[in-house]
């Protein structure tokens, strides 16, 4: 088989699975591991994916907007958050990091529950501005319209200041090689805090954002206690979650 045939392959398989595993291409292609190795370096350095240990991933989809964010999949997200606010415990101490489905979420919060909420998302903390019973602590940094967040030094200092029961992180996307990863590396660095700094890890995710790896790793898969999804997930990807430890819910 020619090369670009095996990246023709190749390439069907990222975009069909999400991911693809060195030495099952080997076996495939009757080739050595190191043929494979190369050929997904130069796919790589096309942008077709992102190599990770063992094989390669697909590349994470481009950022789009705070605004747009919050309309895409609006049904699933407000099922996720339903589903994601059972986690919460009264008295608790939660970072809820931006993302438009940590939004869902934070309007999902029940209001008779008692909360100390921090949040770098201006749009998450105006979500609970009537929640009489919780305690919103707005970070500071530099906003970044684009991401409706705030980040930078000044923001990992606030939350290095802070220990959380739990943290509600935004995924660009998740892969149980990879783990959790983002886009920005300001904002991955800000995720990575609320991450040293809570007791527990939960991501609530679309079914789109599992299999995939952007550039920032944030969190690695052992890393993560809680995963929410959609009752379309994929049963293999989450069976290796949960092998790692993760609770897996699903949504409703």
């Amino acid at each position: 088989m020619l090369t670009d045939e095996r990246h023709d392959i190749i390439r069907a398989l990222l975009v069909s699975d999400g991911r693809v595993v060195a030495n099952e291409l080997a076996v495939r292609f009757g080739v050595s591991e190191d043929t494979i190795r190369r050929d997904l370096r130069e796919l790589a350095k096309a942008g077709y994916c992102r190599r990770v240990h063992g094989g390669a991933l697909a590349p994470a989809p481009a950022a789009i907007p705070i605004a747009a964010r919050v309309e895409k999949n609006a049904d699933a997200k407000s099922r996720l958050a339903a589903e994601a606010v059972k986690l919460l415990q009264p008295r608790h101490t939660v970072f809820i990091d931006a993302g438009s489905t940590n939004y869902a979420i934070a309007r999902a919060i029940p209001r008779h529950i008692e909360l100390t909420v921090v949040t770098n998302a201006p749009a998450i903390a105006a979500a609970l501005a009537d929640h009489e019973q919780s305690t919103v602590i707005m970070l500071g940094g530099i906003y970044k319209g684009s991401l409706g967040s705030v980040g930078g030094n000044a923001t990992v200092e606030a939350v290095e200041a802070i220990y959380g029961d739990l943290v509600f992180l935004g995924s660009c996307a998740i892969d149980v090689t990879f783990g959790v990863s983002a886009l920005d590396a300001v904002e991955a660095e800000v995720k990575r805090a609320m991450v040293m700094q809570s007791r527990a890890v939960a991501v609530a995710a679309t079914s789109d954002k599992l299999g995939l790896a952007a550039p920032f790793r944030v969190a690695k898969p052992a890393s993560l206690t809680h995963l929410v999804v959609e009752a379309d997930a994929d049963a293999a990807l989450l069976d290796e979650f949960a092998a790692q430890g993760t609770n897996i819910h699903h949504a409703r």
